[in-house]
């Protein structure tokens, strides 16, 4: 195999003690999207009940951090992400007692809540909405009216400009009462909020408090890099030609520069982290905001600020969401090398593999890839965020027509829809995989939850459940916590990193992401290892497990073997 040796980059972490101010930057963070989690009354959604019956799950699991979904009230036209009121759990998900004893209930075990912040836009249900319609003060000004740029023959009026929904057609929709255009960078019920408006910014902040008050450790931002547009109301360039037929327009046709990655939405932001640590944070406690935004690597890092000018705690890197192929050890390397050295000295890295929006990985990729990713995220440095059901290896499922919720996203396209990646966690064998005793649930329950989850897996030792469990006791160590980072192209199949800190073990991270067996000589490759290492956690298709001892030396017959698609986690001595 020859010696193909690449070091790839060293990644210092500061070996600083961890107060709690700190806990955000070794944390696990887990998203539940609330429909799909647990339902505990039996009309097939999930509900705040149910997450606080699984409490002891995460425990068991040893994640800190919770993301809970949009669980406001809402007409669920997008799912919750069209919010009524800021203030209100909706009634489906259960009522502010549910949402305080779950608080409650998380603070006995030391867990943390983020909470997700849908605030670009609201519905056109919340009562700003209406009350912006009438032009009743201080809300005249809440949402982004403006007036029609003109009339047509027929009499009906022109939008402002050619902006594009999101969803596809123009942005803005007209109102008759109010007889002025409204924004919707979304669907046209979720009017866009007025972000620059001083009183309204206020608001936000109260609603912020609201829940800081009740205990919440922190905010998800819901598409911050739409926050803020063009106050000039500049035309985009379109690759179509814009003739006032906008149903023909994809937002995709469309340079955005006038209505994403504004300035002026990283210093709202930067105004609220000002609101937060002043009033919030302290020696002892920091609550963080964390910003969503599927754009370009360098808008995505702007989102770290500066020390002096702070912006959010840290953005979510999509790097690994947007995988649509195997990676070679050397792209993957250069995916994982790049995010680490243009993390700021301030910032903290984070990896990111499944979300509520994107094909789980299952699905994008291969099965096999599933616990590569897991093991990857769970063994780089910085913050690793886990979606729901990542623990068992839950995978998407092709919905029929009629089975589809989404009402956006394409919804109506079985192979666009996001609901195949929302799919009711798989607790046990039992109907509807434990999740519910309703006899439909929203979603229906992949139809493989008669063997995988989360029941069997406890019992097999070699399982992704218990592969998960002890990757997370891994990160609790200081190596993991504090650690250096070494990176290693070891042949054109095989990739390693080494996790090591002076006087603690050294845990390195071995991927075969080739589709044949490899004789793996890590001796040859990593300098001074020892020729034993025992194994910590694997893949389930390793073939290796916990305790095992591989040797890094090529000795017939103890050669070091890894499968096709497989990862193992060693350390030294």
């Amino acid at each position: 195999m020859g010696n193909l040796l690449l070091l790839a980059v060293i990644y210092n972490i500061k070996t600083v003690s961890a107060h709690r101010k700190d806990w955000w930057k070794y944390t696990t963070i887990y998203e539940i999207y609330i429909w799909s989690f647990m339902d505990s009354d039996g009309d097939g959604v999930g509900d705040m009940k149910g997450i606080s019956s699984k409490l002891d799950h995460f425990v068991d699991l040893g994640i800190e951090t919770i993301w809970i979904s949009p669980f406001f009230r809402s007409p669920m036209r997008d799912l919750g992400y069209d919010v009524a009121n800021y203030t209100e759990v909706d009634p489906q998900f259960g009522s502010m007692e549910d949402f305080d004893e779950l608080m409650n209930e998380m603070k006995k075990r030391g867990l943390k809540l983020i909470v997700d912040f849908a605030i670009n836009h609201s519905s056109d249900d919340h009562l700003w909405f209406q009350k912006s319609i009438e032009k009743v003060e201080p809300y005249t000004d809440y949402y982004v009216w403006k007036d029609a740029k003109g009339y047509n023959k027929n009499g009906d009026p022109i939008p402002p400009n050619n902006w594009i929904s999101i969803f596809g057609g123009t942005a803005w929709k007209w109102n008759e009462k109010r007889e002025q255009f409204y924004y919707h960078q979304f669907a046209e019920r979720q009017p866009d909020l007025n972000l620059r408006n001083p009183i309204l910014k206020a608001e936000i902040k109260n609603i912020m408090k609201f829940w800081f008050d009740k205990g919440v450790d922190g905010a998800r931002l819901d598409a911050t890099k739409h926050y803020i547009e063009d106050l000039q109301l500049r035309d985009e360039s379109c690759e179509n030609p814009s003739n006032n037929s906008y149903a023909y327009i994809s937002w995709d046709d469309c340079d955005h520069i006038y209505t994403t990655n504004l300035w002026e939405s990283y210093e709202f932001i930067h105004e609220l982290r000002e609101y937060v640590d002043t009033n919030f944070n302290t020696n002892d406690v920091e609550i963080i905001l964390i910003a969503e935004a599927y754009t370009d690597s360098n808008h995505t890092l702007a989102y770290f600020g500066t020390p002096e000018y702070k912006i959010a705690h840290f953005p979510f890197n999509f790097g690994f969401v947007g995988l649509k192929t195997i990676p070679s050890p050397t792209s993957f390397d250069e995916a994982i090398k790049y995010w680490l050295m243009a993390t700021p000295a301030h910032g903290v890295a984070n990896w990111v593999s499944e979300n509520h929006d994107n094909f789980r990985t299952a699905n994008r990729l291969m099965p096999e890839f599933m616990d590569i990713m897991v093991i990857s995220i769970l063994t780089l440095p910085g913050i690793a965020c886990i979606y729901y059901g990542q623990e068992i290896g839950m995978m998407g499922y092709p919905l029929r027509s009629d089975q589809i919720r989404d009402p956006n996203n394409d919804g109506h396209d079985v192979g666009q829809t996001r609901d195949t990646e929302r799919l009711p966690m798989q607790w046990d064998s039992s109907k509807n995989g434990g999740f519910s005793s309703n006899t439909e649930t929203w979603l229906p329950v992949n139809p493989n939850y008669w063997q995988l989850n989360v029941e069997s897996q406890k019992k097999d030792p070699n399982s992704r459940y218990n592969m998960f469990k002890a990757l997370s006791k891994l990160r609790k160590t200081k190596t993991l916590k504090y650690g250096n980072f070494k990176s290693f192209v070891v042949s054109s199949s095989v990739y390693a990193f080494a996790r090591s800190l002076a006087d603690q073990p050294t845990f390195i991270t071995i991927l075969n992401l080739g589709a044949e067996t490899e004789l793996t000589h890590l001796h040859h490759s990593i300098p001074k290892l020892p020729i034993t290492m025992t194994v910590h956690a694997a893949s389930i298709n390793s073939g290796y497990g916990p305790g095992d001892v591989v040797k890094s030396h090529p000795r017939f017959p103890e050669t070091f073997v890894l499968r096709p698609m497989s990862a193992v986690v060693v350390s030294t001595p």
